[in-house]
This record gives structure tokens, C-alpha cells and sequence, in this order.
């Protein structure tokens, strides 16, 4: 029974080097951290807020596109290295996961900040409202 167990694990570990799953991962992804930057972005109304949520986001779009040319191999990381043929599909992977995650924080992102624009233009129209009819009160 422990030679059972010992030899799946050899088979477990071989099968995750030979499909470059092994912990050797130099490459940094850029990606993950402007997706935490824009998590804690805090939300205001003011212009600036738009401002720097609109330029972590350009940000992201260009990080993502400079992984792209490095996972297809056309570019090489900031040390200068090239990635492996056979990481490829890994590195694709990877990507597209930290891709749907920024997708995904974007929008409840900029979905929150609507929402607080919207409720803070019905809260003016309700003070408008409120003010017309004390004018009309006080006026006839």
C-alpha cells in the first residue's frame, strides 16, 4: 500500500514538470497588483477619481498586452528572458485567469461608482423638489 502511494506520488510530480507546472516560475505578473490598486482605489465623485481610475486602467490594458507578446514569446520579461516554448500554454493560461479577474473588478468598479453618482443626483433632485415646494408653499 505505501509503494502504492509513493509511486502515484513520483507520477503526480513528474506529470506537473513535464507540463511545466513545476515551482521554477520566474516570470512577475504586473497584473495582479493593479487589479488590488484598482480593489482600493477609493470612490469619490470628484473628477480626480475618474482620472486614476481611468489611468489604472490603461495601465492594466498595457500590462496585459506586454504579457501577451511575452507568453506568445515575441518579447522578452524586464531581466530579458524569453519564455520557454513549452510555458506557453501555461503562461497563457495565467493570463487569461488574471485577465477575467481585472475584467471582473473593473466593472463592480466603475458598476459602484455609477451608483454613487446616480444616488447623489437623485439626492439633488430631492433637494430641488423639497426646495420648489417650499417655494410654492410660501408663495401661495
Amino acid at each position: 500500500m505505501v509503494r502504492l502511494i509513493l509511486i502515484c506520488l513520483l507520477i503526480q510530480s513528474a506529470h506537473a514538470d513535464i507540463f511545466g507546472f513545476g515551482s521554477d516560475k520566474t516570470f512577475k505578473s504586473r497584473i495582479p497588483a493593479l487589479t488590488e490598486k484598482l480593489q482600493k482605489l477609493p470612490l469619490k465623485t470628484d473628477p480626480g477619481f475618474e482620472e486614476t481610475f481611468n489611468l489604472t486602467v490603461k495601465e492594466l490594458e498595457n500590462g496585459i498586452e506586454e504579457e501577451k507578446l511575452y507568453c506568445s514569446g515575441e518579447a522578452a520579461d524586464s531581466e530579458g528572458k524569453v519564455l520557454a516554448p513549452d510555458q506557453k500554454q501555461l503562461c497563457f493560461r495565467e493570463l487569461k485567469k488574471s485577465y477575467i479577474e481585472a475584467v471582473e473588478v473593473i466593472f463592480e468598479a466603475k458598476k459602484k461608482y455609477l451608483q454613487l453618482l446616480h444616488n447623489e443626483q437623485q439626492n439633488r433632485l430631492s433637494e430641488i423638489q423639497r426646495k420648489l415646494k417650499a417655494d410654492i408653499e410660501k408663495n401661495f
